[in-house]
């Protein structure tokens, strides 16, 4: 179905039907299917009313039928709707006809009537409207623009006062137009706001044809010559190239992840196995089972192992870190008895903490005793802590403490040292990955920069947050709290 979008009196001639006393059509001249869209043979013997009556709420008020109305006033005008669901304003004439028949003259007045609402709406809103930061346009009930602000004709090229009189459809693609139809009749039976902005696909199109995306607000104006809609359009262009923008972005991202994971689980296996392997035969070596070695090969196999470990401590954290920021840690929260918990923690670290001189206590606040938390997790998170404590600890003590939070219903662990402390400059970028402690004059101590990155991440997992308090020289206390469930 082709619309007619230009249609004015102009264009269309004059038409001439008969119908009978009860509104039956008897006689459709050609005029009659020009002006309203029905050939001759579906015209025929159909009630006027029912062929051309607008949907109730589409015109000024509901009219008594043509008929009726004929025999009462020989000159009305009314709105009449064409076969394509397109509303028309006719001016009708009855003309004498035979005694069981009316002879009725119709004149399309649409863009007459357009005209004379485009002048009074103009007059009261248009100094408002050019005023607007977007494109508006006013629509009367028959569907024709009367109104539209100058920023409505520069964004669908349209000079000075061009849509005035113009179909709202002309403002769509070809091929939505048809449905519009019945979605502006549905409209204007049920007037209602429609925010700008509520998820719908909408596109316009230009003078020039070209087809862009826009946004769309709909408010229905009531006014002394009948019902407006006023329209507000937004071109939403450059908002939907930044979208598609950053959903190959996101594509691309999305790809590397993948990339990422099958790479580090391939490096789980192929890195760490033989790395393992370095090390347990550099400690057999070590423990002189295969034979005597002098104290350079016992120098040179210990800095190979350290390496080895290093490096595996290093792939470790990465690996860590890759199931964290993929959002692949699994949380099994269970009872946690937390004296245990101490001892499973500071046990491993003992033997370290005695080679250096230093006591390594734990201590649980009474009456506390289980914590629901992962295990697993939380187990790393201190061993960490921890193992930091006894590595920059030179002389005095690690303390790991357990108590209550008494103002909240949060379980802290305390780990406090008299290490060799952390400048303040140093404390915000303490978290960061890779982020190194730097003794002036000291070669670096063995770390890979990731514990308290992939810690802090950790604890993020169980509810929980890490926080540091140190002085140079005065050691540190790292605090983690959990809620208490």
């Amino acid at each position: 179905m082709t619309l007619a979008l230009e249609s004015t009196p102009a264009d269309l001639p004059d038409a001439r039907v008969t119908i009978d006393h009860e509104g039956r059509v008897l006689a459709w001249d050609a005029g009659a299917e020009a002006q309203f869209g029905y050939a001759t043979a579906e015209a025929l013997g159909c009630d006027i009313d029912a062929l051309l009556a607008p949907l109730r709420g589409a015109g000024d008020d509901e009219h008594p039928p043509l008929a009726q109305a004929l025999v009462a006033d020989e000159a009305l005008e009314r709105t009449c709707r064409r076969k394509d669901g397109g509303l028309i304003q006719v001016e009708l004439r009855r003309e004498p006809g035979a005694p069981s028949s009316h002879v009725v003259h119709s004149r399309d007045v649409t863009r007459r009537k357009t005209a004379q609402d485009g002048a009074r709406a103009a007059s009261r809103y248009r100094p408002l409207l050019d005023a607007m930061p977007d494109g508006i346009v006013m629509v009367n009930a028959l569907g024709r623009i009367v109104l539209a602000n100058a920023q409505a004709e520069h964004l669908f090229g349209y000079g000075a006062d061009e849509l005035v009189g113009l179909p709202v459809e002309a403002l769509l693609p070809s091929r939505y137009r048809e449905a519009h139809l019945g979605h502006r009749a549905q409209f204007h039976v049920q007037p209602r706001v429609r925010r700008m902005g509520v998820g719908l696909e909408l596109n316009g199109q230009r003078k020039s044809g070209e087809a862009f995306p826009v946004e769309i607000s709909l408010s229905p104006l009531a006014t002394s010559e009948g019902m407006l809609i006023s329209a507000a359009v937004r071109d939403i262009s450059d908002r939907r190239r930044i979208e598609r923008a950053l959903r190959d972005k996101n594509l691309e991202l999305a790809a590397a992840i993948l990339a990422r994971d099958r790479f580090l689980a391939s490096m789980s296996h192929e890195l760490r196995t033989p790395l393992n392997a370095v090390i347990g035969f550099t400690g057999t070596l070590l423990m002189r089972l295969p034979g005597p070695l002098t104290e350079d090969q016992t120098r040179q196999l210990e800095v190979v192992q350290g390496s080895a470990r290093h490096l595996l401590a290093l792939i470790n954290d990465l690996l860590d870190l890759a199931r964290i920021e993929a959002d692949k840690v699994e949380v099994h929260v269970e009872p946690v008895e937390l004296a245990s918990m101490l001892n499973e923690v500071a046990a491993p670290l003992r033997v370290a903490a005695e080679d250096k001189g230093l006591a390594l206590t734990t201590e649980l606040e009474s009456p506390l005793r289980t914590l629901a938390t992962d295990r697993r997790i939380l187990k790393q998170i201190l061993l960490n802590l921890v193992g930091n404590a006894v590595k920059f600890t030179d002389a005095g003590e690690v303390r790991l403490r357990a108590a209550r939070r008494p103002d909240a219903a949060r379980v802290i662990f305390e780990v406090r040292d008299t290490g060799i402390g952390i400048p303040a400059d140093r404390l915000p970028m303490l978290f960061e990955a890779f982020s190194r402690i730097v003794e002036p004059g000291a070669p670096p101590r063995e770390g890979t920069g990731l514990g308290l990155h992939v810690s802090r991440k950790l604890a993020a997992t169980l509810g929980g947050e890490i926080a540091c308090a140190s002085r140079p020289g005065e050691g540190s206390t790292f605090t983690l709290e959990l809620p208490l469930r």
